[in-house]
């Protein structure tokens, strides 16, 4: 899929906030000792946006790659 540089830059902002939302519920359930099927889904999903955010952020011709491993 070819973005534009606008529906890039919406991309990686929308990333972020859904990262940051995601890393304060799973933040909320580890202070309150909750390790169910809901924390796991919420790591997985934002694994998974970290790796969208990592292939929006990939600029080979700047030589630039960022990668986001294991962010649990």
């Amino acid at each position: 899929m070819i973005l534009s540089h606008e529906q890039r830059a919406a991309a990686v902002a929308k990333l972020f906030q859904l990262i940051e939302m995601d890393t304060e519920i799973i933040d909320q359930y580890r202070a309150n000792g909750i390790k169910d099927t809901h924390l796991r889904q919420y790591i997985e999903i934002r694994n998974t946006n970290l790796e969208k955010l990592s292939q929006l952020l990939d600029a080979p011709k700047l030589k630039i790659h960022l990668t986001f491993n294991n962010a649990a």
